[in-house]
């Protein structure tokens, strides 16, 4: 798409504007009356306009602001940062407006850059217009000041430039910088990091951390690395982790502090690094405006955060390349609130958010922990690195092994393959086999001895923690994690080491490329090598993962009580793909005064056409809440231009509101109900969305050339009542939802999304599909409404506890990791039943990758998994009891679905009911089978651009936190 630069840095001048302080904004109005027509602001003004007063033909793309080496030619439209976030807009006129001296005033007085001295804030460095930060600074510099002498310059010999970026003391010893920072200086090779040759192709690059480097100060505190800990892998924060040479600590060289909390929006910061003179700011003459013409020295750049996300901070900092791995500081507390990586001058930089920073830091402290005394890097010019490239390097983790690396000839591949003897999979690679320990052949460790017992958890706790340090740095590796050993895709009752790769690959074809195989045994414990999960990327398959949390601020309504009751209505009973939308169609369609929608994602174009033909009329009315921003599938509307479409055709008839969820709003994660209620008096309930994949336009029940629905779209179970009282009920609350959300603060509309590879043909018998008519009648019925974060919990809890024979469980979601204490309740209920001897029957969907970290939960927490089956297109949310009862709904089973989303059920105690849907699950539990796991699956995809919804082919898009169990 096409970008009007000038248009993006008014945008974000504005942002900085309204972010900025009040005395700071006050400084920036009396600037721009009084000082628009000084030479410095005209030149700036003039400057920036040069650079950014045409149309870009793309987005720029932040750049990660290491040092840029001499003899590298600058990237053509990337320069490093020194502004706020991108706009969320796309394109502008050919001929944009120029950025005005307003804008130039909010950069240069809204985000000033001071000098450091004697390891403090050097307060009249700074531009003398900007004079509300000064004030500013001389009350909390002192915050400020007690940080310096831990924050330094990482220095290089041997290499192309002195220094590549800023490092800080994070932990005993140990300081952080960014992985692109180390990368310069640091490689993998094998199972440690090695220092890369440098300059001179024979020697090793030597790295220290300078703690001073002020200007007009000659001194230095150089502390020498004395070994690479752990670089994060690609797809993981940009995060490295330095240990330090044993030396004495300089006065005032503390550990930074770390935030506890994620920080606020607009939260003055300060950003402390080396800014130095890089060739890729587009113009030179205006960065030494900004930094004064002095550069590689210790800087402080004041701002404010302007995008608060888990995933990414970005801020107003002024930065230049030398400021990769810079701490990003709070200034009223002192505290360290993310870590800064990249940026676009004037319009956008980025950081790492204090959570992740501790998640990769808890890493560390278990590599250093783990490795004991070893030198998984040597800062030395000793001849194993300078001749052939080949040295001894002892781990010990406890366990001992002894590896000849050839550094010179080991080259980087995404690949993996399985250690171990045992059969070969179906689709055919190679295993490595078992290795005496300094045998010499690679990290292979010795079977046990014959007859030795199998391995209780506590011994496969210790032997991951061992193998994790053993494998970190292999660039191959994904995560280590306990689990259990698969054989031809079903999970046994062997503990194992369980290795996350990118991809298998065949042990001949790693041997050809010089990589060796995966260990088979790991202190007397199987290994067993897999695809990597979702929770494998996102970097939760730790122990020290932080315990998840919860959220809602939803008040119950006792005006609006969710009883039980007998009713006189008539009913239809129907699934999907089977009756989907031959049902949904005409409900819609005799649609006569009103439609109130509650929907978690909206944009199938057969129900939008059928929503816009049923309040066609200048008199029905339509209100709809819905959570905006979802996945899109092919061919699909999206949310905002399924809502532009109906305000376009209703105007003031329609009523509508984004669901308030996420940080901030008033339910967790999701509005995932899916609940419409036309004319006051009659209701349709569903699991599924009003999505292609949900609510798909065909009718194979009657048309042949659909008979292949059911490998194509979801499993559903949709109910429709024809019941005033009911259906009043459910309207009143989703009104109320309306009109909460209207008055709730804005909040995080979207979800983060996930692409999970989708082979449909798998798992499931080849026949032709059956497909289930749907069932209308008229009687009396047992029926008990249930919401979250009403009563799920208080409703649903005796009803699997009421079971005397069978529970048939089927579920989107079946998360027995992430467990909050409510939804414990339900997940032990469950159990006992099992325990107890009851039929308990469960199906899951397949997420591909995923699925082995489902079923390997479910059996540590104590299910049989020969009881647990997985399903492709699974999207049900039912439960059925002894065959009397069901419930039919859309909750998922997660904490979050149970007791903090917004989620829609109903439970029928009614054997005739409760039959049709038991019908069905036992078809689906058949045509399914026992469940085997694909491991030929590529990984998912973390999608990471906010505007990427569509999947790429293969794939499907799912919200994360649905993959997660969040």
């Amino acid at each position: 798409m096409t970008v009007a630069d000038s248009q993006r840095l008014r945008t974000v001048a504005q942002q900085i504007a309204d972010a900025s302080a009040p005395e700071v904004l006050a400084n920036i109005n009396q600037i721009q009356k009084e000082g628009k027509n000084t030479q410095w602001v005209a030149d700036a003004t003039k400057a920036i306009n040069a650079r950014f007063g045409g149309v870009s033909q793309a987005m720029r793309q932040p750049v990660e602001e290491e040092v840029q080496p001499a003899g590298d030619a600058m990237r053509a439209g990337e320069p490093p940062g020194a502004g706020g976030p991108p706009p969320l807009g796309a394109g502008g006129p050919v001929q944009p407006p120029p950025v005005t001296n307003d804008e130039t005033i909010v950069f240069a007085v809204g985000t000033p850059v001071f000098l450091v001295q004697n390891s403090a804030i050097d307060i009249d460095s700074a531009r003398a217009e900007a004079t509300a930060w000064r004030q500013i600074l001389s009350v909390k510099a002192p915050l400020l000041n007690r940080s310096m002498a831990s924050i330094g310059r990482v220095d290089v010999s041997n290499f192309d430039n002195p220094f590549v970026g800023t490092a800080w003391v994070i932990d005993d010893g140990l300081v952080v910088t960014n992985r692109h920072v180390a990368s310069l200086f640091a490689q993998t090779s094998g199972a440690g990091f090695t220092f890369r040759v440098g300059f001179d192709a024979r020697t090793p690059v030597a790295a220290d951390i300078d703690f001073l480097q002020e200007y007009g100060n000659a001194a230095t505190d150089p502390v020498a690395v004395d070994r690479v800990v752990w670089i994060a892998p690609d797809g993981l924060p940009d995060i490295a982790f330095l240990k330090l040479a044993q030396a004495p600590s300089a006065v005032g060289r503390v550990i930074l502090e770390l935030a506890s909390d994620p920080p606020p929006a607009k939260l003055p910061v300060a950003v402390v690094g080396y800014p130095a003179s890089d060739i890729r700011f587009s113009d030179q003459q205006l960065a030494n405006k900004i930094f004064g013409g002095i550069y590689d020295k210790k800087r402080v750049a004041v701002g404010n955060l302007l995008g608060i996300g888990d995933d990414n901070i970005t801020h107003s900092c002024a930065t230049l390349g030398g400021n990769s791995g810079s701490p990003l500081i709070d200034i009223g507390t002192g505290q360290v609130v993310a870590l800064h990586y990249r940026g676009i001058e004037f319009v956008e930089n980025d950081a790492i958010p204090i959570e992740q920073l501790k998640r990769c830091l808890a890493r560390a402290r278990g590599l250093l922990e783990n490795t004991g005394g070893t030198t998984m890097a040597d800062n030395s010019s000793g001849s194993g690195n300078q001749n052939s490239g080949r040295s001894g390097i002892t781990f010990t983790v406890p366990l001992k092994i002894t590896v000849e690396i050839d550094g010179s000839a080991m080259p980087t591949f995404a690949a993996a393959a399985t250690g171990g003897p045992g059969p070969a999979p179906a689709f055919g690679w190679s295993q490595g086999s078992a290795q005496q320990a300094g045998s010499g052949s690679g990290p292979n460790t010795a079977a046990p001895p014959a007859g030795s017992s199998p391995p209780d958890r506590e011994m496969t706790l210790a032997a991951v923690r061992a193998a994790r340090a053993l494998l970190a740095n292999r660039e191959d590796v994904v995560a280590v994690k306990p689990g259990y050993r698969f054989e031809n895709g079903a999970i046994t009752d062997q503990r194992a080491v369980v290795i996350a790769v990118k991809r298998k690959v065949d042990l001949g074809a790693l041997e050809s490329r010089g990589v060796m195989p995966l260990p088979s045994y790991v202190n007397g414990v199987r290994t067993d090598i897999t695809v990597a999960s979702t929770a494998d990327l996102m970097g939760l398959s730790l122990d020290d993962e932080a315990p998840a949390t919860w959220h809602t601020s939803y008040k119950k309504r006792p005006d609006l009580p969710l009883l039980r009751r007998n009713t006189s209505t008539t009913f239809t009973l129907h699934t999907g793909p089977d009756a989907s939308w031959p049902v949904l169609g005409p409900f819609l369609a005799e649609t006569t005064k009103s439609l109130v929608v509650a929907m978690y994602d909206f944009g199938a174009i057969n129900v939008l056409n059928g929503v816009l033909d049923a309040v066609k009329n200048k008199a029905e009315t339509i209100s709809l809440v819905l959570q905006m921003g979802g996945k899109v599938h092919t061919g699909d509307f999206t949310d905002y231009e399924a809502v532009d479409k109906i305000r376009e055709e209703k105007g003031s008839k329609f009523s509508f509101a984004p669901a308030s969820v996420g940080k901030g709003g008033i339910f967790d994660s999701a509005y995932h109900i899916k609940v419409a209620v036309r004319d006051h008096s009659a209701m349709w309930l569903s699991s599924g969305n009003w999505q292609s994949s949900n609510q798909p336009d065909v009718a194979p029940l009657t048309n042949p050339a659909d008979a292949n629905a059911l490998r194509l779209y979801n499993r559903e179970w949709h109910v429709v009542l024809e019941d005033k009282d009911l259906s009043q009920l459910f309207e009143a609350h989703i009104l109320r939802d309306l009109e909460e959300a209207k008055a709730a603060p804005e909040a995080v509309s979207g979800e983060p999304l996930v692409w999970v590879p989708a082979d449909l043909a798998a798992d499931e018998a080849v026949a032709k599909p059956r497909y289930f008519q749907q069932v209308t009648d008229t009687r009396s019925i047992d029926v008990q409404p249930v919401l979250t974060p009403d009563n799920y919990i208080d409703v649903v809890l005796p009803f699997i506890q009421s079971a005397k024979s069978t529970i048939y469980f089927q579920n989107q979601s079946f998360n027995t990791k992430t467990v909050g204490d409510d939804y414990r309740k339900l997940l032990d209920a469950l159990l006992a039943q099992q325990k107890a001897g009851r039929e308990v029957r469960i199906i899951f969907r397949s997420f591909g990758p995923d699925d082995r970290d489902t079923i390997s939960n479910a059996k540590d927490y104590g299910f049989d998994t020969t009881k647990i089956r997985k399903q492709n297109n699974c999207h049900t949310k039912g439960i059925i009891v002894d065959g009397e009862a069901v419930l039919v709904g859309s909750h998922n089973w997660t904490t979050a679905g149970t007791g903090f989303n917004r989620d829609a059920s109903l439970i029928f105690y009614d054997r005739d009911i409760a039959k049709f849907y038991q019908d069905v699950f036992l078809y689906d539990w058949d045509r399914i089978g026992p469940t085997k796991i694909d491991e030929s699956l590529p990984m998912p995809i973390i999608v990471t651009a906010a505007n990427d919804t569509t999947p790429h082919p293969g794939y499907v898009a799912v919200p994360l936190s649905q993959i997660l169990g969040r």
